[in-house]
């Protein structure tokens, strides 16, 4: 609420009785020699409501009396306050306009470039062993691990690039700096390395102009973005190759060291083998034991021979007995093939017993009660050597696969587009500004209008 003085109450219920004195000057003389004042008086006091907005201004004789016992003046009476310094506002506002127009002009320029590059493959190439799928590969190991995407962006990243990048272009005095560390955080602010949904790597260089710049320099801003952007693209490739090579190099140290140990170890294992053999005999243990059954079926078939007819010569011995003298010819011939059959049944008992303990001074097939013993310790020396054999075979392609990787000097990051000139600047947006600036010129004029009346109103020297 307005807060008068008793004075100027006074004066205001007497305008309010009589709203004519405010324009009429004899009627505003005859009203104060009635009440005890000088019309200078009352006219001064006019004056200070018009101040306050409680009254009219000259100009607004349509606009009624605000009534002093409201709490604030009401939107009808801030418009008009408004209007009524409309003039001012609208030269602030021009003012304010032409500033942004002039900021804009002289404001630095910024130029954006971007490269884009396929996502890296996520294993290594496999030149021999892509036809060979049972082998069991160690490069499959080594492309393992994690994202070679991350990968990337990590070496992008990485200060040795950074360097590398500030020293190419020198963006030490580019900046205007001390130091690398300086340029290489003004450096870090500018480029950008992201992934996009589709797996792709952005690379984004942002370079900007100084204030109140040429034509040249813009062109020089450009030319320096696209430049920054494709060398991180050649640096990254560069960077990724010695990476690869250094991998490939170790990987096949490692393989040419166990390929060399490899074919000692197949070397002990054969040496080992063709010993076991010779001391065993066993060429050919399966064929050998085949032949000793053989044999040993043959042995027994003669020993069983000898014992029917030694049975059948008993049988016809003890009958010429009964009915011949003692010492017949025919008992004499008889006993005497008895005795041959027995002296041949002897030798080969002793023949099987032979081939049943493998005498090696006297056959090379070994004996039964050897085989199963000789069969096992034989499995295990062939087997150790089938073993090496088979990881010779794998490792003489992994040797060979890697001094081939180790060789090779193909790109390793797949370019989509290279960062060309920009046509256009980034930012900033100069009709952005400008409307801003226009807003805010605006809002504020009329906002240091409204209380610049209110604080003249409430440090008037009149009120008490």
């Amino acid at each position: 609420m307005i807060k008068l003085t008793p004075h100027e109450q006074k004066i205001l219920d007497l305008i309010k009785k009589y709203p004519d004195v405010i324009d009429d000057p004899e009627k505003r003389k005859v009203l104060a020699k009635e009440h005890g004042l000088t019309e200078k008086t009352l006219r001064n006091r006019i004056g200070d409501l018009r101040k306050y907005g409680v009254l009219p201004s000259p100009k607004g004789t349509n606009l009624a009396i605000i009534d002093t016992e409201f709490e604030d003046i009401d939107l009808f009476r801030i418009g008009q306050i408004i209007w009524s310094a409309r003039k001012e506002i609208i030269r602030n506002v021009i003012v304010v306009s032409i500033l942004s127009v002039i900021l804009v002009f002289i404001l630095p320029k910024t130029y954006r470039t971007t490269a884009l590059i396929m996502p890296p493959s996520s294993s290594f190439d496999s030149g021999l062993l892509v036809n060979n799928p049972n082998l069991f590969s160690f490069q499959n190991i080594m492309s393992s691990r994690g994202s070679n995407t991350n990968i990337f962006i990590a070496i992008l990243k990485s200060r040795t690039i950074m360097q590398s990048v500030i020293e190419k272009f020198n963006l030490v005095e580019f900046y205007n700096v001390k130091n690398y560390e300086k340029a290489r955080e003004e450096l870090e602010e500018v480029t950008n390395f992201e992934i996009d949904d589709e797996g792709t790597i952005r690379v984004t260089a942002d370079i900007k102009t100084g204030w109140l710049h040429f034509v040249k320099d813009e062109e020089y801003c450009k030319a320096l973005s696209r430049d920054i952007s494709n060398y991180f693209v050649a640096k990254l490739d560069e960077v990724n190759k010695k990476l690869k090579s250094e991998k490939a190099s170790q990987h096949r140290g490692f393989i040419e060291n166990r390929y060399y140990q490899n074919i000692e170890d197949l070397a002990r294992a054969e040496e080992r083998l063709k010993a076991f053999q010779e001391e065993n005999n066993t060429v050919a243990l399966t064929e050998q034991t085949t032949a000793v059954i053989q044999v040993a079926t043959e042995l027994v078939s003669q020993i069983s021979i000898s014992e029917v007819k030694i049975s059948i010569g008993k049988v016809k011995l003890s009958i010429l007995e009964e009915t011949l003298p003692k010492h017949h010819p025919e008992i004499i011939l008889l006993e005497t093939e008895i005795t041959l059959l027995k002296t041949e049944m002897t030798g080969l008992n002793k023949q099987l017993e032979e081939l049943n303990y493998g005498k090696k001074e006297i056959t090379m097939i070994p004996g039964f009660s050897e085989v199963p013993d000789l069969g096992l310790e034989l499995g295990r020396h062939m087997r150790h050597v089938e073993v090496q054999n088979t990881l010779y075979t794998f490792l003489t392609q992994q040797y060979e696969e890697a001094k081939i990787q180790e060789a090779r000097d193909t790109p390793t990051v797949q370019v989509l587009d290279y960062a060309v000139l920009p046509d256009l600047k980034y930012k900033p947006v100069r009709s952005r500004i400008v409307i801003i600036g226009f807003v805010l010129a605006t809002i504020f004029s009329m906002y240091f209008v409204y209380f610049r009346f209110r604080w003249q109103l409430s440090t008037s020297p009149t009120r008490k």
